[in-house]
């Protein structure tokens, strides 16, 4: 079964994703073929890089990844398990409280959801 491709950048479908490598970092399209009457246009868009954020990971306490990375949840969720048990005692009760909140929420739904 064929899968549409759908851009998350504008809601397009795209042809493909266009891989570009800028010096040791990939940097990822999505290719639109637009019909403009009888002829037909490209678009592209900008879809991040393919594995991480190299600058814009500078100003945040954990790594943020490319769209194509199939394990980033999990990745965000290890991260910020480590920085929430590194600075708990930081943390006041109120937020405290809503993190617990927050996992007990996630926790839930993920066992009553089937595999």
């Amino acid at each position: 079964m064929k899968t549409e491709k759908i851009c998350p950048r504008c809601g397009l479908k795209y042809s493909y994703i266009e891989r570009r490598k800028v010096g040791n970092q990939t940097y990822l399209l999505a290719v639109h073929y637009l019909k403009m009457g009888s002829r037909r246009k490209i678009k592209k868009c900008y879809l991040g890089p393919e594995d991480k954020y190299i600058y814009v990971s500078k100003m945040h306490e954990f790594t943020l990844r490319g769209p194509v990375d199939k394990l980033r949840i999990l990745k965000y969720l290890r991260s910020l398990k480590g920085i929430i048990l590194t600075r708990k005692d930081e943390l006041d009760p109120s937020t405290r409280r809503e993190i617990v909140g927050i996992v007990e929420e996630i926790k839930e739904a993920l066992e009553g959801s089937s595999p």
